[in-house]
């Protein structure tokens, strides 16, 4: 049997309906800096890190005509972000702005898709201390309007997929847009029209004329993006992240085991650039001297992409994950039984194996997984998975079909991303672990949902609460929002995360929402994660969303059902058509409602919990338009989008 290790380390005793502050226990006698004491800001990180790798080729593009990336030097990165910052500091249009939190940023925008460009742009702002503003499609149109807005925005880095909306817009503060490859000649004469500047990539990067201008010294505290948030639950706040929130999160890639970037890793960059995640690995891949490669800006494309680059180090959510397992399980189901039966037994055994020593390689067994490790590339030494929970079976049964280690991790963009991981060789599912080495956390009570730091149910001690987090990693405040800062932020520094956890065994399990509550006619709380959490456990459920009403006393609910699923179904009740008629089938409407309440009583949910009506959508969520790009569901969009189809759903209870 594995030893397990240890998450938790109590550094303070607990206060009245709190429970103790907790760290991981290399930081119980402080948060852990990046192993050199120099890199104070990202801006000495960087060029300190960048001179040990000079040669080391990275950043690349695939070339369709030579069938390879196409790829720079950690030298020319250098050389060609300081050009770029010092075209920059030529612009006069970019103002020192402050907001009313006394933070002063220069804005720069950001609105591409991931491509070398962006990673060069990003670094050019840090070097020079101009703060990032990335932008990105699905914040929607009145968001993207309204940020670029809030953080007047001067000069812009753009595309032809995103130029197009800038001169829809109109947007008083914008004077400068920087084009990067082939633009539609109507719009730039637009944008000239409105007598905003257009200049190509080449020809700003010459502005500077080669005159390097030199580094200015820069705070820990200095900002260096705002990164919006997803608005899921309305308008987007800027958050603003130090240079101290990066490296903090740098620092636990150095100190984690296992978990440090090398010169030896090949990293695909497809996550969006704009999110806080892919942001901060991103940024640890070149501080670690890694390859990092581009996907083809077509996320249908991303298992092509995933072949091409074979990386080492693979970044996921949830849904990503979900599809792996779904593909595996459609391809199994096309083999002859015999090899059906083969492969199960080889699974029942790895995992066995793995539960109990927390490898998941095998000599022997990793033969029966040759093609489902190859759909990775074959090479993976390290996954991690984070922006919203994974079922624990999935995490699993992946584990031991890639044949490598998946890291859950958990946090937001107000902590700079990761606040939980689990460890490496923990073989336990279904929990997110400990806290990093910066930041520390604690549990409130929150008796309004019954959640408690210290109560009995079924005669069990239960400690939950909501998660509030502090520490160098998490931020201190909104740009231009100080009421959204006091409601997310305590005056301790305390952010108040709205998210439920559980301490089991020593390890923090994420088991509901606090901000997403509604309230039915008859006065109770309903928590729709919760809900939803149970149904995704059912067989052919690929998604659900929840609704609730207060003049109504039931829930209803909008369902994706897995095509295999559903055609299995209509089979056994004889029903003909495609999947779109399929899905409006009462009689199979029906019995996925049967299916999903009886899940619900197997997991206790109570009778006001349980949807008494369901719509079954023929489409992913995603291609519906109401999640965020790290796939996280926009509440306020779901109602809006399904508002008729919630009416009806009512209407026939």
């Amino acid at each position: 049997m594995q030893e397990r290790r240890e998450y938790l380390y109590a550094i303070s005793e607990g206060n009245a309906n709190e429970t103790s502050i907790y760290r991981h226990p290399l930081a119980k006698d402080g948060f852990l800096p990046p192993l050199d004491n120099r890199k104070v800001n990202m801006q000495k990180q960087l060029l300190i890190q960048f001179e040990k790798f000079n040669e080391k080729k990275t950043l690349g593009i695939y070339n369709e005509e030579t069938q390879r990336y196409d790829h720079i030097s950690y030298k020319e990165i250098i050389e060609i972000a300081t050009a770029l910052g010092s075209s920059l500091c030529e612009q006069d249009s970019i103002k020192e702005i402050q907001d009313q939190q006394k933070n002063v940023i220069r804005p720069v925008g950001i609105y591409l898709s991931n491509r070398r460009e962006w990673t060069l742009i990003d670094i050019a702002c840090i070097l020079y201390g101009f703060t990032s503003c990335p932008f990105y499609d699905t914040l929607g149109v009145e968001s993207i309007t309204y940020s670029m807005n809030v953080t007047q925005v001067s000069v812009c880095f753009v595309q032809a997929s995103t130029i197009g909306f800038l001169a829809k817009s109109n947007l008083p503060y914008l004077k400068t847009i920087v084009t990067i490859g082939p633009q539609d000649p109507n719009i730039l004469n637009t944008l000239q029209e409105q007598k905003k500047e257009v200049i190509s990539w080449d020809d700003f990067i010459k502005r500077s004329n080669g005159n390097s201008k030199p580094y200015p010294e820069l705070e820990a505290q200095h900002p260096l993006t705002l990164v919006f948030t997803s608005g899921t639950t309305g308008e987007p706040k800027a958050a603003i992240q130090s240079h101290l929130n990066f490296t903090s999160m740098i620092a636990l890639f150095e100190h984690q085991d296992k978990f440090a970037f090398t010169q030896d890793d090949v990293y695909l960059s497809y996550l969006p650039l704009p999110h806080t995640f892919e942001r901060v690995v991103h940024l640890a891949a070149l501080s670690g001297g890694a390859e990092l490669n581009y996907f083809s800006g077509n996320i249908q494309n991303i298992a092509r992409d995933i072949q091409r680059c074979k990386p080492t180090y693979f970044c996921g959510v949830p849904r990503i994950f979900n599809r792996f397992y779904e593909g595996i399980q459609a391809q199994l189901n096309t083999l002859p039984p015999e090899i059906q039966q083969k492969f199960e037994l080889a699974l029942a055994a790895k995992i066995k194996y793995y539960r109990t020593t927390g490898k998941t390689t095998h000599d022997q067994l990793d033969e029966a997984f040759i093609k489902t490790k190859a759909i990775l590339g074959g090479r993976q030494r390290i996954i991690i998975t984070g922006a919203a929970p994974i079922s624990p079976k999935i995490l699993e049964y992946l584990k031991a079909t890639f044949c490598c280690q998946i890291i859950e991790g958990y946090g937001q963009t107000e902590t700079t991303a990761a606040s939980f991981l689990t460890d490496y060789n923990d073989s336990l599912c279904g929990h997110v672990g400990g806290p990093t080495i910066s930041q520390e956390f604690k549990l409130v009570s929150v008796p309004e949902m019954d959640y408690l730091v210290n109560q009995i149910v079924d005669g069990q001690k239960k400690i939950r609460g909501e998660v509030c987090l502090r520490g160098p990693s998490v931020i201190k405040s909104y740009f231009n929002n100080i009421q959204a800062t006091k409601e997310t932020i305590n005056e301790e520094g305390w952010v108040q995360t709205g998210d439920i956890g559980e301490i089991i065994d020593g390890t923090l399990k994420l088991i509901d929402r606090k901000k997403n509550l509604f309230k039915l006619s008859q006065g109770e709380y309903v928590s729709p994660e919760k809900i939803e959490n149970c149904y995704l456990r059912v067989k052919g459920i690929s998604e659900v969303v929840v609704f609730g009403d207060s003049l109504s006393n039931h829930c209803v609910s909008v369902i994706v059902p897995e095509s295999t699923f559903l055609k299995q179904w209509a089979t056994e009740y004889n029903i003909q058509g495609d999947h779109q008629q399929l899905c409006q089938n009462k009689t199979l409407r029906d019995h996925v409602l049967k299916l999903v309440n009886e899940q619900g009583k197997q997991d206790n949910l109570n009778g006001f919990e349980q949807i008494k009506n369901v719509y079954l959508e023929p489409r992913p969520f995603m291609q519906v338009g109401i999640l965020t790009e790290t796939m996280k569901m926009q509440r306020h969009k779901a109602r809006s989008h399904y508002q008729d189809i919630i009416k009806f759903l009512y209407s026939e209870i």
